[in-house]
């Protein structure tokens, strides 16, 4: 077995224990439960703030509506490129992450005091966070499907929105950090095990996720064929 498979199945391994973990700390830790919602209680903002009003603004890239229309595109891209392999392995990257985080939040089910952010009641939405994990997952699938000399524009605009959905769930108030973080690890998780699948495949080769590789450098004959 290669050793980037390994070291991939290895990223697996540790975000789904991060998963576990980060729900294991929230409901059995009062000390975590507290940072937690102290930090989230740092970022949030009102309702009828400008910083409120963007942050929803954020949030709603993580609707079904949005996420379908990164889901056509990023299908598009990989029959204009002629990569269907590296689609299929982004597209169930996206439903299986998505699956995972709504199975999980149905397990997880547990009302969470809201306590540093000045309720009383608890929150309905439980973790991981699907807004988020929808946004790095759509951001993954086209990253993946992206020929590799795109890579590198692709991976900041994956991260750029990943990231603008997550902090803008904290901030609008729709969810706790952790739910946030794991979103995050649970596409990690899937994304890691697709990774290791094309590598196994030899569709995939760890120069293909440095944007600076030299796509014309000797020992690589197979670059042009994935690019």
């Amino acid at each position: 077995m290669p050793v980037s498979v390994q070291r991939l199945l290895l990223i697996a391994f540790a975000c789904a224990a991060g998963v576990a973990l980060l729900g294991l700390l929230f409901y059995q830790s009062a000390r975590f439960s507290l940072y937690d919602s102290t930090l989230t209680s740092h970022l949030f903002a009102p309702a009828d703030s400008a910083r409120g009003s963007l942050a929803r603004f954020t949030s709603d890239g993580g609707n079904s509506g949005p996420l379908a229309l990164g889901l056509l595109v990023t299908v598009v891209l990989g029959l204009l490129w002629r990569r269907p392999w590296h689609l299929l392995a982004g597209v169930g990257v996206f439903f299986l992450a998505n699956i995972t985080t709504q199975l999980l939040k149905l397990v997880l089910a547990h009302p969470r005091l809201q306590g540093a952010l000045g309720a009383s009641y608890p929150i309905d939405i439980s973790y991981p966070s699907g807004h988020t994990t929808g946004a790095f997952s759509i951001g993954f699938a086209l990253w993946v499907t992206t020929a590799p000399r795109w890579r590198g524009w692709a991976g900041l605009f994956a991260l750029a929105y990943g990231s603008a959905v997550g902090l803008g769930v904290v901030i609008a108030g729709w969810h706790y950090t952790s739910d946030v973080l794991g979103a995050v690890l649970v596409v990690g998780f899937w994304g890691a095990l697709a990774l290791a699948a094309l590598v196994m495949a030899r569709l995939e080769s760890p120069a293909d996720w440095n944007p600076l590789a030299d796509r014309k450098s000797p020992g690589r004959p197979d670059a042009a064929a994935r690019r």
